[in-house]
This record gives structure tokens, sequence and C-alpha cells, in this order.
């Protein structure tokens, strides 16, 4: 793969070809949300987009051989323009210093991204997409297209506006472009969590639910570009759900470790231990490394599902087999247990999304085995 390769979206066939037909015949909406699970592909998808409403053919857009989808291939067009959460600048002691910070870091991020297209996001402390970046969106929003027909702001994890992360303002200031954006801009949100958006940003934008891929297909991509070996990718595609960007987060991960916590994790929820769940959530910080925290949530999950499945009759686990036959020990481990298991990681999935503290999300982890367990706590962001 080209180290700058953005346009060579790897599967997502159905909405590319939608999303196409569209572009061609000038019915794209202007303000889009693309959602679904974290890592699936949704911000590659939007700068696609952002590039096919620039391309300069006729037909097959983007073209990926135009000069203007050359520079949206490495992220250099002038009229598509990338947000995404920053961590806070310090020092900044006026709006204008703010902006000029976030900007300044914003670029350094895009060079980081430019060499390598496969990046992982890292987040040692709290991130966000603050008012200030939403009023250089504004900004850019007035202005004329450099070179194209169409301006594109692409906004990813657009939840991080919210007033959950501290910050009503940028998701009010984003809202007033919203309402009434210029007639050559086009918006486009992505958001793992489209529920923690303000619904009056829900209400003016055409949601479009982006799918995990086949795991297998998963499992071709991480064959292909990271020249790992077939059971390899087929296990951590299988752990990640289908997620490339889930994937990528696995295998920065250290995976011994990371795995057996995912065991004892999972081990926690069916024997309803609160000692298990101490041991493995003082192993995380009170903030940050969110990608390796929701990684474990993710693993742990894929155990708990094989274990349904051999449970229900089937005869081997896709993942891994000896994790699974740990799991189930000497004792006899019923659905009702696993289904309890995976409700509670799945409530925890939500709260790792919004920046719950990891320690007190696993701590707490299917207390009772009820599903009252976790709403009896406050479950307030660190950020």
């Amino acid at each position: 793969m080209d180290r700058a390769d953005y346009l060579d979206l790897f599967g997502h066939e159905e909405i590319r070809e939608r999303f196409s037909r569209a572009v061609e015949s000038g019915r794209l909406p202007q303000s889009l949300l693309l959602h679904g699970p974290h890592g699936v592909g949704k911000q590659r998808l939007a700068l696609w987009t952002a590039a096919a409403l620039n391309c300069k053919s006729d037909t097959g857009r983007p073209c990926g051989a135009c000069h203007s989808c050359r520079l949206a291939n490495h992220l250099q067009h002038p009229d598509i323009h990338w947000f995404f959460r920053l961590p806070r600048p310090k020092g900044a002691s006026s709006p204008e210093k703010l902006q000029q910070k976030l900007e300044d870091l914003r670029a350094s991020a895009l060079q980081e991204r430019r060499e390598n297209p496969l990046y992982v996001e890292e987040e040692e402390g709290p991130t966000g997409i603050y008012v200030a970046a939403v009023h250089a969106m504004r900004r850019l929003a007035q202005k004329s297209p450099a070179m194209g027909p169409a301006k594109v702001l692409v906004i990813g994890q657009a939840e991080a506006m919210t007033p959950q992360l501290g910050n009503p303002e940028a998701a009010n200031a984003l809202l007033k472009l919203l309402e009434e954006p210029p007639e050559d801009t086009t918006l486009i949100l992505t958001s793992d969590v489209p529920g923690a958006l303000l619904p009056t940003i829900r209400s003016r934008v055409q949601a479009v639910r982006v799918a995990p891929l086949p795991t297998d297909k998963a499992a071709e991509f991480l064959r292909e570009n990271l020249n790992m070996s077939e059971s390899d990718a087929s296990r951590l595609a299988g752990m990640a759900g289908g997620s490339i960007g889930r994937a990528l987060e696995l295998q920065d991960d250290d995976r011994e470790d990371q795995h057996r916590k995912a065991i004892t994790l999972a081990q926690a929820l069916l024997d309803d231990s609160l000692a298990s769940r101490l041991t493995v959530a003082h192993g995380f910080r009170s903030f940050g490394a969110r990608g390796a925290f929701e990684g474990l949530l993710r693993e742990a999950r894929a155990l708990l599902r094989d274990l349904l499945a051999v449970s229900a009759g089937a005869e081997t686990a896709a993942s891994d087999p000896d994790a699974v036959r740990k799991l189930q020990g000497t004792r006899s481990v019923g659905p009702h247990q696993i289904v309890q298991a995976l409700d509670a990681l799945d409530q925890a999935q939500e709260l790792a999304e919004r920046n719950v503290n990891p320690q007190l999300i696993v701590a707490n982890l299917g207390r009772s085995n009820t599903s009252s367990g976790l709403g009896t706590v406050d479950w307030r962001s660190d950020s």
C-alpha cells in the first residue's frame, strides 16, 4: 500500500457506490453523519467522499488520478479540511492563541497521518473538539473554494463536542453552521456514539450507518498490509469484530498482557468476582489509554461470544479455543450467565466511549450480575 494512500478505501462497496452516484448527480446531502462502531473506517469514508466531491472526472468519482484526487490522497487538498479530537493546549491566554495552538497541533497530527496512514490514535490525557476549532470551521466555510467546486469539512468523532465532555459551546457553535451552510460547503460528521450528539445536530444531518467488515475481509486486509500470517490475521480480525481500526489498536498493545487481562475480566464476570474485577481495574490509569482499554473490552467480549457458541453446541471457538476451555473450567457455565456478562460489556463499551474512568467501569462491571449494577454509579467523565 502507498504510504499516503487515503483513497484506496478497503470495503464498504455499497456505500461508496451510493455516494459516488449521488455526487455525480448532485444529490449528495450537504450535511452527513457517518456513524458506526469504533474503527470501521468512517473517517476514511468521509475523506473519500470529500475527494469525490472535488474530483475532475466525469464518472467514477473519485478517480484517484486527477490533480484534485492526488492532493486529497495525500491530505493536501486546500478545500478538504479534516478536524478531530486534540489535547487542549496549555498556555493559551486568549481565544486567538488557543485557536492557533490547536491549528498547529492539527497540522502536526495531519503530517503524522500522511506519513503513516495506518496510524493508531494515542490518548495520554483528555481530548476534545473545542469551540475554537469550530470557530475555525465556520471561518473556512465562509471562504470561497481555493481550487475545487466544494469545500468539505470532515469532523471525526463529532461526539467530542458534546456537553458530556464539558464543552457545550462547541456543539452549539457547530449547530449554527449546520442550520445555514454555504451552498458550496459540505459537512461530513462521523461518530462512534451518535446518541451522544445533541438532538438538534442529529436532526440536521442525513445519517448513514457504517458497519464493520466481515471478519474474513478484515483478516484479508491485515494479511496484505501487515504481513500477518493467516491464523494471526483471522484471530485478530475476530477479536476486533471486523473493525480494522480496532485490529490496529490491538496489534499495537502488549498482546500477551492484553490477552491475559481479557481472560481474567471474562472469568470475573462469569464468577461475579469483585476481587478479580479490581485486579483488572488496577491495571489501568484513571484517564487516557482509551484504545488499550476499549481493546480489552472487545477482546473479553469476543471470548464470551465464542464461549456462548460452544455452550450452544459449536464444536470449536474461532479466535482462541484454549482460552474458551479455560473459561469453561470444571464447572458448567450457562448461557444466561454468558449473556449477562456480554450485556455488562456492552454497557461498559458505551461508557468507555464517553471517556468514563476505566478503573471505575471495570470495578463496577456486572456488579451482582444484574442489569442495574452499572446504573447505580455516578458515571462522570474525567475530562
